[in-house]
């Protein structure tokens, strides 16, 4: 019986030390999501501005915007925007009238309307505003939006030309395979039922925004149709 007991703390050691280290690979710091100046992508602020900090544009450690639950420490302003998702019933699956806080967290910077430099809590010693304050962007003047330039990343509000988002995974519909399904190399999910929050598809599950070894922050590279053929058997 002891022997068992060691042989079981072993394992969930070993399982632990697997979890860490993958989010241990997940670094914003070299990627586009990086809006401080040492960015590596053409939209970030200016040298100097907002204490070159690179989280405090998603999140912050005090003062957030607590009515989100989305994404930890939210540190924007909830989108209060129309959108007009894929469809209400796609094969026989139920989705949702609005995207759901998780895609919605992707949204309120890729919609073309949430201002990109809006933050709940200013950086440094800070300012609280509930309803986002748009502070100094590059060369964009304090108080002014900055919101995504139109190309491939501005998703935009009509999300019919986009992936169903908030919208209830269920197998064998479209082909879906079962949420048991084992993923290989996924970037943070192992099956199928680590990409769904809530039993439904959202952003995130296709995207990691903190992980950008494949293109487009993809939780895996879509060379052959990996991605899509993760869920869909086809």
């Amino acid at each position: 019986m002891a022997i068992l007991k060691k042989i079981m703390r072993s394992v969930a050691a070993i399982v632990a030390l697997s979890s860490m280290s993958a989010y241990a690979t997940s670094n914003i710091t070299n990627t586009k999501h990086n809006l401080s100046a040492t960015g590596t992508g053409t939209i970030k602020a200016a040298a100097g501005d907002n204490n070159d900090e690179i989280c405090v544009y998603c999140h912050t450690p005090h003062a957030a915007n607590t009515a989100f639950v989305g994404a930890p420490l939210w540190n924007k302003a909830t989108p209060t925007g129309t959108f007009t998702m894929y469809g209400t019933t796609i094969g026989g699956t139920t989705g949702d009238t609005t995207p759901n806080s998780p895609s919605m967290a992707c949204l309120s910077c890729h919609d073309g309307v949430s201002a990109i430099n809006s933050m709940v809590n200013a950086p440094g010693s800070g300012g609280y505003n509930a309803a986002g304050a748009n502070v100094k962007f590059g060369a964009t003047a304090a108080g002014t939006a900055y919101t995504m330039p139109a190309g491939v990343t501005q998703i935009g509000v009509d999300l019919r030309n986009d992936h169903p988002v908030s919208i209830t995974y269920t197998a064998g519909r479209a082909s879906l395979k079962a949420t048991t399904t084992t993923l290989t190399s996924w970037a943070g999910a192992a099956t199928i039922a680590d990409l769904l929050r809530n039993s439904k598809v959202e952003c995130g599950s296709c995207h990691d925004p903190h992980e950008a070894t494949n293109g487009t922050f993809l939780r895996v590279a879509n060379t052959g149709s990996a991605l899509c053929i993760g869920c869909h058997a086809k």
